[in-house]
């Protein structure tokens, strides 16, 4: 019985020990859309946010040329949940990635259109991301279209 009450002594701290600290409610949302213009090696920086990663990748996902990012601007924004929605002027897709130790890794690739985005803008809403592009508005989750896709 001694051993027991011991053993269960040692063993109950190292068992709150073990255990993960959550720190609850968070919300990692973006209040604005960053408009990023692309430097030459590819990358795009907002110095508010801390955050900085590169696109050539993503454009030739996009629109199959390793050069189209050049002189180009991305838009990018971030939800509570702390996925980033990354588009662009031309593109027909929205990119949902989330951080994952040290990249940005595909969470989410979502079909907006056959006719490519011309002027794409991103709000932040309660519970999804407003996509706006001339009238056209579609709200987005890190799981595709809300309301199912189109």
């Amino acid at each position: 019985m001694n051993k027991f009450l011991v053993i269960l002594l040692i063993v109950i701290p190292l068992i709150a020990a073990c255990s993960v600290l959550t720190l609850q409610p968070a919300n990692f949302s973006w209040p604005l859309e960053s408009v990023l213009p692309v430097d030459d090696q590819g990358n795009v920086a907002d110095d508010r946010y801390s955050v900085q990663f590169n696109i050539k990748g993503l454009f030739y996902e996009e629109l199959q040329d390793s050069l189209a990012y050049k002189g180009k601007e991305l838009r990018v924004i971030r939800n509570n949940e702390g996925f980033y929605f990354i588009t662009a002027p031309k593109f027909k897709n929205v990119y949902v990635f989330n951080a994952d130790e040290g990249t940005l890794a595909l969470h989410k690739k979502i079909f907006i259109s056959e006719m490519v985005l011309d002027k794409p803008a991103f709000n932040q809403r309660d519970s999804y991301i407003e996509l706006i592009d001339g009238d056209k508005k579609i709200n987005l989750t890190s799981q595709g279209i809300e309301g199912g896709a189109k």
